[in-house]
């Protein structure tokens, strides 16, 4: 064999080489980015859209729905679908949650419970006003609603609820709404449930909506 086809021939082998290993890359890459983008949908944040065009608008659904990763002491909440006949008020799009799926019925250890939903709100090319505005329950008291600013590492407290009775329309009159505007930033929307024993759980019937600058 000649000197020209002993090179032609190695050349030739270099390039399937080449080519086996881009697709072997390839295929890596793809599997990465299908792992990447289950991890995505599984860890995903509720993020408010950015305007397209001027004086439009976007909202964004806060409430505790399936769709939200709502969480209580650090676990997935259990949205319930027997509640007890006390918690009559009005929830709107909203599920009660609690820590177990007979939360709404069954007994519940007494003692404080905290319930969190991250969600951002995007610094966008056009600037938005944005309000968190909703209302809530809880059983037995609900100390407190906050907001928690993660970019500046601040609280508000939004809205507060004792007397024992945060779940019923008749034997507790304090309002059981929130409103107020947020920056751009990364947030967790906070519930704090003090439950003295028996059911307990809590709903947020809450929504973010922006007004895009004109």
């Amino acid at each position: 064999m000649s000197k020209t086809n002993t090179s032609v021939s190695a050349l030739f082998g270099v390039i399937l080489l080449v080519i086996s290993a881009t697709s072997a890359m390839a295929q890596v890459d793809s599997k990465a980015q299908f792992n990447q983008n289950r991890d995505d949908v599984r860890g995903r944040v509720a993020t408010l859209g950015c305007c397209r065009c001027l004086g439009g608008t976007n909202s964004l659904d806060l409430s505790t729905i399936s769709s939200n990763n709502w969480t209580v002491n650090g676990n997935s909440v259990a949205f319930l679908t027997a509640i007890n006949s006390f918690w009559n008020l009005p929830t709107g799009p909203a599920n009660w949650v609690s820590t177990v799926a007979t939360g709404g019925t069954g007994n519940i250890a007494a003692g404080p419970y905290e319930y969190k939903l991250k969600f951002v709100v995007p610094a966008c090319a056009i600037e938005q006003t944005v309000t968190l505005a909703g209302n809530y329950g809880g059983d037995d008291d609900v100390p407190g609603v906050f907001l928690d600013n993660v970019t500046t590492s601040t609280s508000s407290l939004l809205a507060t609820c004792s007397g024992g009775w945060c779940f019923n329309s008749t034997n507790n009159s304090n309002p059981r709404t929130f409103t107020t505007t947020v920056p751009p930033g990364t947030y967790y929307l906070r519930v704090k449930i003090q439950n003295s024993g028996g059911p307990s759980g809590m709903f947020v019937n809450a929504k973010l909506t922006s007004t895009c600058r004109s």
